[in-house]
């Protein structure tokens, strides 16, 4: 989805509300991706925004990986987990708009939009948790040294 420069948050809320929630989880995954390409090369004076940034998507991946862990047992929606992870989404918002605007939408509006899993097939639910597994680990390599990895 490409906002135009004029485009307003309740816009972009209605558009995005309209579209598949499987759209918007791929699109999630693809701009985090993005971002965490974008990490590589922020300036050693920023690193309080590449902080930031990897602490609270951090966070808001492990929970979401645990939450569709869960769902892909079968376990039922649970209401409170998803509140939760709307809160963490929304934290990870701030942060994340620094380096891509329309990422900062999608993750403030995603209470609406992406924690629907009614509806959804086993088989998406876990080809979303192994999106979800994959992208945590690239966030995961970014928190720690390089070095680390060697």
């Amino acid at each position: 989805m490409a906002l135009k420069p004029t485009t307003t948050a309740q816009d972009a809320y209605v558009e995005m509300f309209e579209r598949h929630h499987s759209q918007a989880h791929n699109e999630l995954i693809d701009k985090l991706n993005e971002v965490a390409l974008k990490l590589y090369s922020i300036p050693m004076d920023k690193h309080y925004l590449r902080d930031a940034i990897l602490v609270e998507v951090s966070k808001a991946l492990m929970e979401t990986k645990k939450y569709f862990r869960a769902l892909e047992s079968n376990t039922p929606r649970n209401y409170e987990t998803e509140g939760k992870l709307v809160m963490l989404w929304g934290l990870a918002a701030a942060p994340l708009s620094m380096l891509d605007k329309e990422l900062g939408i999608l993750c403030e509006l995603e209470d609406e939009n992406w924690l629907h899993p009614d509806g959804w097939s086993n088989e998406e639910i876990i080809q979303f948790g192994v999106k979800l597994d994959l992208i945590s680990r690239t966030f995961m390599r970014l928190s720690f040294p390089v070095s680390v990895w060697h």
